[in-house]
C-alpha cells in the first residue's frame, strides 16, 4: 500500500486508512450489496413469473360430476345444501365431489316422562263462626287411599285439597278457651314508656336543642329582605336534618350531629324563652301512654279463634308435582349424542303408561330393542324417588311420593352416512334428522379456503429457494404487465460507522 504522508503525521500513527483504501472498501460493499440485491430481484422475478401458472392451478375447479341414480343424486343436494349453509366447507361440495360410498341408517331416541306426585296430611284450623260441624266424624285413612281430582298434565301446580266430614269444633289452646289473651303490645299492663320523653316527663326544648340558650339576633347589620329569606330556608332545612340525626343517636348509635352548629360560637347568646334548662314538660304527665291496642284493658281478643274461645279444625292433603326426564339414544353411529338430542327426528310412538301398556309386544315399527330399551326405562323411572329430593318416597312425617303418570316417547332419527373424496383426500359426513329438516356433521372436511393456502405455499416456497447461478439479472426494476412485481433498490448511504469498522478490520 502506497502512502504519500510522512511516518510523522499522527493520523498514520493511530492506524487510519488513506483515501484510496477507503474508495476501494467502499466500492466492495456498493458490489456485495448489488449483487444481494440482484439475487433478490431474481428470486421475486422468478416467483411473479411463476404467480400466474400457481394461481390459475388454484382457481381450476374439478370436473362436475353427474349423478347415476336417485339415491346418489339426493346425497349431492344435501352436500351442496351443507356447503351453502357453512362458509367453512367448499364450495358446492356436492357438485364436484368423487362418492366413495353411502349408507343409510337410524337411531332412536327414547324418552320417558314421569311425573311424581307427594302428597301430605295436614291439619289447619280456623276460627269458629257459628256454623256447626259434621255430626258423625269420618275415620282418618292413608294419604293415598283418597280420591282427589285428577290432574291431566304432566306438570301441574303445587295444591290443597280440604277433606270432607274431618271437620270438628275445639277450644282454642292460645287463649284457653277464653277468646282473650294479654295484650302483647303492653305485655298486659295496659300502658307503655312514653316514646316521647323515655319516661321522664321531661323531653328536650326543640328550639335550643337542649342548649338553654340562643343566638341573640338583636346584635349585628341589618340583613336585606331576600338574604334573610335564604337563611330562613336554610335553617329551616338545617332544623329537619338535625331532627334525623338526633332521632338516630337516641336509637343507640353514637354518631354526630354535623348540622347542629352551636350558636355560641357566631355571636352572643341570650337564654331559651321555651324552656327550663334545655327541657320542657311532656303532654304525657307521667311518663306513660295508655296502650292503643288494648285500650287498657290489658287484654285483646284472641287472634287465632277470634274471640270465640272455639276454632274449627280440619285436615287437607297438601299435593306437589315434580317432573322427571329421562332420555336414552339407541343406536350406533358418528354424531355426538347432545346433536342427537338437538334432532327433531320423526314422532313413531307417544302414550301415557297405563294398564294397556304391554311390556311384551312392541308397538309397529319399534324395533325390539328400542322397545326393550323403553320398557328397562318405565320400570326404572317407576322404582325410583324424585329427582332433587332427599325424602324417601315414604318418610316419618307423612310425606309420600309416587309415580303418577308416565308417558313414554319414541323417535325415529334417519341419517346418511356418507364417504367422498375430495382434493385427493377422503372424508366423511352424516345428514341426519327428518326430510327437509336435516343437519349435517363431520369430524373433518375440505376448507373452502383450501386451494388460496396452497397458493400461498407455494409462493413462500419459491421466495426462499436461493437464485441459480447463471440468471440474467433484470435490466430495470420496473415490470410491466401480467404479475411482475416492482422492486426498488434503496439508496445507498456511507456512514461513519461503516468507516470505523473499516478501519477496524485493516
Amino acid at each position: 500500500m502506497n502512502d504519500n504522508r510522512e511516518p510523522q503525521d499522527p493520523l498514520f500513527k493511530q492506524g487510519q486508512p488513506s483515501k484510496e483504501e477507503i474508495d476501494r472498501r467502499l466500492e466492495e460493499i456498493r458490489k456485495a450489496f448489488s449483487q444481494s440485491a440482484n439475487e433478490a430481484q431474481q428470486r421475486i422475478r422468478r416467483v411473479v413469473d411463476k404467480a400466474g401458472d400457481y394461481w390459475q392451478q388454484a382457481q381450476t375447479a374439478p370436473t362436475p360430476r353427474q349423478a347415476t341414480g336417485l339415491d346418489e343424486q339426493r346425497i349431492r343436494q344435501l352436500a351442496n345444501l351443507w356447503s351453502n349453509e357453512n362458509w367453512r366447507v367448499a364450495k358446492d361440495l356436492g357438485s364436484y365431489m368423487d362418492i366413495v360410498s353411502w349408507k343409510n341408517d337410524e337411531v332412536w331416541e327414547v324418552t320417558v316422562q314421569t311425573r311424581w306426585e307427594t302428597r301430605a296430611m295436614e291439619t289447619v284450623t280456623e276460627p269458629y263462626t257459628g256454623r256447626s260441624a259434621t255430626n258423625r266424624p269420618q275415620p282418618i285413612l292413608p294419604v293415598w287411599d283418597y280420591d282427589l281430582p285428577e290432574v291431566t298434565s304432566l306438570k301441574a301446580p303445587a295444591s290443597h285439597t280440604k277433606l270432607e266430614g274431618l271437620e270438628e269444633v275445639a277450644a282454642c289452646i292460645t287463649c284457653n278457651g277464653t277468646g282473650r289473651s294479654l295484650c302483647v303490645s303492653c305485655n298486659g299492663r295496659g300502658w307503655i314508656v312514653c316514646p316521647e320523653c323515655k319516661g321522664r316527663t321531661k323531653k328536650k326544648c326543640t328550639t335550643c336543642r337542649g342548649r338553654g340558650y340562643v343566638a341573640d339576633w338583636t346584635v349585628g347589620e341589618k340583613k336585606p329582605f331576600l338574604k334573610k329569606q335564604a337563611e330562613n330556608v336554610a335553617n329551616s332545612v338545617g332544623e329537619r336534618v338535625s331532627d334525623v340525626f338526633e332521632t338516630i343517636r337516641q336509637q343507640g348509635v353514637p354518631i354526630p350531629n354535623p348540622i347542629d352548629a352551636d350558636p355560641a360560637g357566631k355571636g352572643p347568646t341570650v337564654p331559651c324563652p321555651d324552656c327550663i334548662s334545655g327541657e320542657i314538660d311532656c303532654t304525657c304527665g307521667n311518663g306513660k301512654r295508655v296502650c292503643a291496642t288494648c285500650e287498657g284493658t290489658k287484654m285483646s281478643l284472641c287472634v287465632n279463634c277470634g274471640g270465640t274461645g272455639k276454632v274449627v279444625r280440619h285436615r287437607e292433603i297438601a299435593r306437589r308435582f315434580d317432573l322427571n326426564i329421562q332420555t336414552r339414544i339407541v343406536g350406533e353411529s358418528m354424531i355426538p349424542q347432545q346433536q342427537l338430542l338437538n334432532a327433531g327426528g320423526e314422532l313413531v310412538y307417544n302414550a301415557e303408561v297405563d294398564d294397556t301398556f304391554l311390556s311384551n309386544a312392541a308397538p309397529n315399527g319399534v324395533p325390539m330393542d328400542v322397545w326393550s330399551t323403553a320398557v328397562a326405562l318405565v320400570n326404572t323411572e317407576s322404582q325410583e324417588k324424585p329427582r332433587g329430593t332427599t325424602k324417601p318416597l315414604q318418610s316419618n312425617d307423612g310425606t309420600q311420593s309416587r309415580a303418577t303418570l308416565q308417558v313414554v316417547e319414541l323417535v325415529r332419527i334417519p341419517y346418511t352416512r356418507v364417504t367422498y373424496r375430495f382434493g385427493n383426500q377422503e372424508y366423511v359426513f352424516c345428514a341426519y334428522d327428518a326430510e327437509g329438516r336435516e343437519k349435517f356433521y363431520a369430524d373433518r372436511y375440505p376448507a373452502r379456503w383450501e386451494r388460496i393456502e396452497r397458493l400461498v405455499k407455494a409462493i413462500s416456497t419459491d421466495l426462499l429457494t436461493p437464485a441459480q447461478p447463471g440468471e440474467a439479472t433484470p435490466p430495470n426494476t420496473t415490470y410491466g404487465g401480467g404479475y411482475r412485481v416492482p422492486v426498488e433498490v434503496p439508496p445507498y448511504n456511507i456512514t461513519e460507522e461503516d468507516e470505523a469498522n473499516k478501519s477496524n478490520n485493516q
